[in-house]
């Protein structure tokens, strides 16, 4: 059974108009997160936020098990095929939570 949005959210850093939330589908002390932006509510973002960074293991990158990444979004770049600047990459979890927030206002905002 899904959980919904509001069941054990856990936030760790909010100024009023950015957030880093954890993924509630893990252990809190383990969890991937996501830098999230205040916005008005609507059909993409009936909770009234919208993602605009995350932070998780980087696998992607080939690191140790124990090495995170974290990302926000930025505006497609067709010659590196993303539409995310990378923050921190091969760090500890605390650094790339760290590292997310300090970059928050670096991300593209798609919703207003």
């Amino acid at each position: 059974m899904r959980k919904k949005h509001d069941d054990a959210e856990v936030v760790l850093l909010d100024d009023g108009e950015f957030r880093i939330r954890l993924n509630g589908n893990y252990k809190a002390s383990s969890a991937p997160g996501f830098l999230e932006r205040k916005c008005v509510p609507g059909v993409a973002t009936p909770y009234g936020y919208t993602c605009v960074g995350s932070f998780d293991k980087s696998h992607r990158f080939n690191t140790s098990d124990e090495a995170w990444c974290a990302d926000v979004d930025a505006v497609y770049d067709p010659e590196t095929d993303t539409n995310v600047t990378l923050v921190a990459v091969g760090v500890g979890r605390m650094d790339a939570i760290v590292s997310l927030w300090r970059r928050r206002h670096a991300s593209v905002v798609r919703y207003p």
